[in-house]
């Protein structure tokens, strides 16, 4: 009676009312109206409670277990749908008082007789289920919690694989990622020569703090995971090397690539000027004199003043020995290779002046050498192609020390504004001389230290994707994005104090916590006991060595498959405890809200 009672959400009296009147219409039956059966059901569901109250309230308790269950299986629940779904507690006990408020609003409805008394039952049954629907999944939680440091020490020795694949769960859960984001983080390392990225790296926070404790604690896996990450750590300088030589398209040092186009540039301009020599006829070298002339203004000074012993000033002594070695005032120089000569030792000046910075001296002199290169130009049709070519080659040569220059110093914006000017010839030059300090620092920077934290900045965030190779920037920012995480994750598991794995060292080689026997000799009772108690935390949270060396194991993974399969079920075993307490807070919540409804 108890069972049919619960089951029927306190409609059932009402129902099979309306069935026995249904068949008292029948011809040859008594008639019994809908309200007399209403009232007679409802005595004997009175009488057979005071009969035997323990058997009807077990009744009820079967029907509130099979009602919840089915409820729960049917995903009718909100509650278990937002465990299953892993829902924060919070929102799971959200979705449980929705399902109380449901169920205690329809019970407490049914439960009534008239209109009045069933709007009143079914606020007061909405009420309560709101209230029990909420609280049962933070009771169920908490009375897991209690019960767990003694189950667990017990059960984690003997399933060991059960409790690692709990914790796994648990930090995947944490981590805020799906085991598909974890293995395509592996998938995508080992794509970008990066193999040695492993689970607790692309787990984040969530797996560095696991690792640590792996790492912090006595365990077979220990040291492994620490010789791992030490060898990896040793060879990020190689990898970053390797990273930017690819994106730079920069095999070669920048020295090696001025020697290579230095000599290209030599090898052409042989070939060229050897044909613009052959094809040559004399040279006017009267439009060059006549540039000359407007700075010397030869003779105004010796008719003004015939006894003048002012000196040249470098500027006019520097034009002066141009002049000289192109005319005598007689006669010119007409001879195309000597006037080449000439323009030869021009272009020495000028480097002598600009690396002396007489920047005024060079401009004057310039001046001369592009008229006289328009000269040489004009007696040889061959020669424009081959003074260009060579132009083009030097400017190329000059990338290379333009690039080494913006990866030291400038600002971001002029950096690309002269990448882009550039043709592409020049742009991969420029290319070499931009990866060669940054190849250097990484190639001299100390053995332990983070070499991808000087190539991740706000400059170099702006500059890589336009200056590396084409397409290649974004392969590049994800490789030092990547080192970085796993630098963290190493200084996560190993950095910091060394007080703890001092600690775990002494409890690994003794029978005894050394801090225990401390605090005992001292007299501190109350310290002894935390301390002792603490170094049984572990044991109480289902960690003890056998199932961290399985966490270690797994969170140190770099093979997608490997690592796909032990998350899964790491992620399998949090969904099937979240669906236990799920179903088991449904049930509560159904007892409690339709209990509660009823009174």
């Amino acid at each position: 009676m108890g069972a049919a009672d619960m089951a029927g959400m306190g409609f059932g009296d009402e129902a099979a009312a309306g069935l026995v009147s249904a068949i008292e219409k029948l011809p040859g039956r008594s008639g019994t109206t809908y309200d007399q059966a209403l009232k007679d059901i409802r005595g004997d569901q009175q009488q057979a409670y005071d009969d035997n109250p323990k058997s009807y309230i077990a009744g009820m308790g079967a029907a509130g277990v099979a009602g919840g269950a089915a409820m729960a299986k049917s995903g009718l629940s909100f509650g278990v749908r937002a465990a299953e779904a892993g829902a924060p507690l919070l929102r799971i006990a959200a979705g449980g008082a929705a399902d109380g408020s449901i169920l205690g609003g329809i019970t407490g409805f049914g439960s009534g007789e008239g209109l009045e008394d069933r709007a009143k039952k079914g606020l007061l049954g909405t009420a309560v289920g709101t209230v029990t629907g909420g609280v049962t999944p933070l009771a169920v939680s908490g009375a897991a919690n209690l019960v767990k440091p003694v189950v667990a020490p017990i059960m984690a020795r003997l399933r060991p694989d059960t409790y690692a694949n709990a914790a796994l769960g648990e930090g995947l859960k944490r981590s805020g990622s799906t085991v598909d984001d974890i293995t395509q983080a592996l998938i995508d390392a080992r794509a970008d020569n990066q193999p040695v990225f492993t689970v607790a790296d692309a787990m984040g926070q969530s797996g560095q703090r696991l690792l640590s404790t792996v790492v912090r604690n006595p365990n077979e896996a220990r040291q492994p995971v620490v010789e791992a990450l030490n060898a990896r750590q040793a060879g990020q300088g190689r990898r970053i090397v390797n990273s930017l030589t690819e994106a730079f398209d920069a095999p070669d040092t920048a020295a090696q690539r001025v020697d290579t186009l230095t000599g290209y540039r030599g090898a052409a301009a042989n070939a060229a000027y050897a044909e613009a020599r052959r094809n040559a006829g004399p040279v006017d070298i009267s439009p060059t004199l006549a540039r000359i002339d407007e700075t010397l203004t030869p003779g105004v000074h010796s008719i003004a003043r015939p006894n003048n012993q002012i000196a040249n000033d470098s500027i006019e002594g520097s034009l002066s020995r141009v002049r000289s070695m192109l005319s005598d005032g007689r006669s010119n120089l007409t001879d195309f290779n000597g006037v080449h000569r000439v323009k030869f030792e021009l272009d020495d000046m000028i480097q002598k002046a600009t690396n002396q910075g007489a920047g005024n001296r060079a401009h004057y002199l310039t001046q001369v050498k592009n008229v006289l290169d328009d000269a040489l130009a004009d007696a040889s049709p061959p020669y424009a192609a081959a003074r260009d070519a060579y132009a083009a080659a030097s400017r190329r040569i000059e990338a290379v020390g333009a690039g080494k220059t913006a990866a030291t110093r400038g600002r971001a914006p002029d950096t690309i504004d002269v990448y882009n000017a550039m043709t592409p010839e020049e742009q991969a030059a420029f290319r070499v001389g931009y990866a060669n300090p940054l190849i250097e620092q990484a190639q001299s920077a100390a053995v332990g230290v983070d070499k991808s934290r000087p190539l991740i900045s706000d400059a170099t965030g702006m500059e890589f994707p336009i200056v590396t190779a084409p397409d290649r920037g974004p392969r590049l920012w994800n490789q030092l994005g990547r080192e970085k995480t796993m630098f963290e994750t190493r200084n996560a598991a190993t950095g910091g104090s060394r007080t703890a794995d001092n600690l775990a060292d002494a409890a690994d080689m003794s029978q005894f916590d050394p801090s225990v026997m401390a605090r005992l000799m001292k007299g501190d009772a109350w310290g002894t006991i935390t301390a002792a108690l603490a170094k049984t935390l572990n044991e109480a949270k289902g960690l003890p060595p056998s199932v961290l060396s399985k966490v270690g194991e797994a969170l140190m993974q770099t093979d997608p498959g490997m690592a796909r399969q032990a998350l899964t079920a790491g992620a399998e075993s949090q969904s099937a405890k979240a669906g236990r307490r799920a179903v088991v807070s449904s049930i509560l919540n159904n007892l409690g809200s339709s209990t509660a409804a009823r009174r």
